[in-house]
């Protein structure tokens, strides 16, 4: 057990420095959001392109915040929700959630990636549930006309 924890802080103060106050688990424990279908190409370019981060990442595998990361792969988050939400059940509108990119699919969309910083830091945005308030609260309507 000494070993280990020598070598732990060994390796800790190779990767941050000297000053513990400088170590923080959500810089080892990134995020990175990989498209998958180019996200793992292999041609730098169209990589960078499809995938965003990392984000510093909290959160373990055994809280309510759950992240997970194998010993043998390094410290990045190999596993993660892709959506959370808190769902009030007394007022549906109440509820709040998140996933972890945008809702398009599209690489220059304003929405490809507009939800991976409140997902990195654990905000939400709200979860319309009403008809008046989706169509009150809706950035655009989409109309399909045959």
């Amino acid at each position: 057990m000494k070993k280990s924890f020598s070598d732990g802080v060994a390796e800790l103060e190779d990767m941050f420095g000297d000053d513990v106050s400088e170590w923080n688990w959500g810089d080892m424990h990134a995020s990175t959001f990989r498209n998958g279908t180019l996200g793992e190409s292999g041609i730098f370019l169209i990589e960078d392109l499809f995938n965003r981060g990392p984000f510093p990442t909290g959160g373990g595998e055994a809280i309510v915040n759950a992240t997970g990361w194998s010993v043998r792969d390094g410290y990045e988050t190999n596993w993660l929700p892709s959506m959370r939400m808190i769902v009030d059940l007394s007022n549906l509108d109440n509820s709040q959630t998140v996933h972890t990119t945008g809702q398009s699919g599209h690489a220059y969309h304003p929405h490809y990636d507009d939800m991976s910083s409140l997902w990195a830091n654990v905000e939400y945005y709200p979860m319309w549930w009403e008809q008046e308030s989706i169509i009150n609260d809706s950035e655009a309507h989409l109309i399909l006309v045959p």
